[in-house]
């Protein structure tokens, strides 16, 4: 196995079921080209093969003092996780921007699907952008799905307000909708009337901490599927 293999499995945390962290898998891979890499005479198909991180890989010809990595913390680990695959079976990214959510006045998703909250309650909702589109047979309509830890919510935005706020309604990858309720059955959706673009706020997750200011808000933690 090659070792950027190694370092791509690594990378998307595969190496956990083997009780190696994401970061010391990670360390592990690439110090093979610094150990050396084993090579086995014989054919050719073993010419390139890799120990697969194994025990008697060791430091002798190297030494080198043993090295204790911090643990990544449960934020790290779902961007990265978003990063190598696309996705996390560990939390999702929404949930630890809750507080400030809560603070803009979002409720969760999931809660916008109740019964108790009357036709045309003005509501805030957020979430990841999924999908934007804008049919050729909707004379100017844009449609939004936007997704937290409890649920999808489907935002409704009418030309006028789309005009108003083009940038932020077809390049915000996280997103706060304020506007009215609206339900005809089991559908429900949001009228969107002003729009909150956090995607800045996206980079906080990497650096572990979402309380925290950090320089580099260019984490394209998710692309939505964008369709006109």
């Amino acid at each position: 196995m090659q070792r950027a293999t190694l370092e791509r499995l690594a990378a998307a945390d595969a190496f956990r079921s083997l009780g190696l962290d994401r970061r010391a898998a990670l360390w592990a891979a690439r110090r093979l080209d610094t150990i050396s890499i084993r090579r086995t005479k014989g054919s050719p198909a073993d010419a390139d093969r890799l120990p697969l991180l194994v025990p008697h890989l060791s430091d002798d010809l190297f030494p080198e003092p043993e090295v204790v990595l911090p643990p990544m913390r449960l934020a790290e680990h779902v961007v990265e996780d978003y990063v190598a695959t696309g996705l996390s079976l560990k939390e999702h990214p929404v949930r630890f921007f809750r507080d400030r959510l809560t603070q803009l006045g979002a409720i969760r998703n999931a809660e916008h699907r109740s019964e108790e909250l009357p036709q045309n309650s003005r509501i805030t909702v957020a979430g990841l952008v999924l999908i934007r589109q804008m049919p050729g047979t909707a004379k100017g309509v844009v449609f939004m799905t936007l997704e937290d830890e409890t649920d999808i919510a489907n935002i409704i935005v009418w030309p006028k307000v789309f005009a108003q706020s083009r940038r932020t309604v077809m390049t915000a990858r996280f997103l706060a909708v304020r506007g009215r309720l609206q339900r005809a059955g089991l559908v429900v959706h949001v009228v969107a009337e002003q729009f909150i673009d956090l995607s800045t706020e996206l980079h906080r997750l990497r650096d572990g901490d979402v309380a925290q200011d950090a320089p580099n808000p260019d984490l394209s933690l998710v692309k939505s599927r964008d369709f006109h």
